[in-house]
């Protein structure tokens, strides 16, 4: 599959989520809205790529990482200034170091034995959260496809 392509597979696949009651009830605890944008990654894009994507939008992002190999959606929820205190008292954070570079499966990897991933992204004045919404229940925690790959 082209690049394009995954995106628009992973659009179908949240759009279809979306379209469930019972999916907005379940995304909604973890800190969904109606209206809230999307951005779409694939686990070998740079985690810093991401976010400067996320951060566009000045809100809270519902992220959506389509892992090709596996044929595997995750969904993933960043916080905003706004969200960031109250998850902050509900999450136990993995703090990611400003410097270091990760791709978004790295990032989730870090995140397999906590609730989050806090990061500091490049440029911005506050932290923010990184945390999963689970779409399926899960006796491995193997978070974004598992085993680490090499980029195709």
């Amino acid at each position: 599959m082209l690049h394009e392509e995954l995106r628009s597979h992973a659009a179908e696949e949240i759009r279809s989520l979306l379209d469930s009651p019972h999916t907005q009830a379940h995304l909604r605890h973890y800190g969904w809205r109606p209206g809230m944008p999307v951005v779409f990654t694939a686990p070998y894009e740079r985690l810093s790529t991401v976010m400067g994507l996320v951060s566009t939008y000045n809100s809270a992002v519902l992220i959506g990482c389509y892992d090709p190999c596996i044929d595997e959606l995750t969904l993933w929820h960043a916080s905003d200034r706004v969200t960031e205190d109250r998850l902050l008292e509900e999450d136990q954070c993995t703090d990611l170091k400003r410097n270091e570079a990760f791709t978004f499966r790295e990032m989730c990897q870090k995140a397999m034995d906590c609730t989050a991933v806090r990061l500091w992204p490049k440029g911005w004045d506050h932290p923010v959260n990184v945390r999963e919404i689970p779409l399926s229940a899960r006796s491995d925690r193997s978070v974004c496809g598992g085993l680490l790959t090499t980029r195709p």
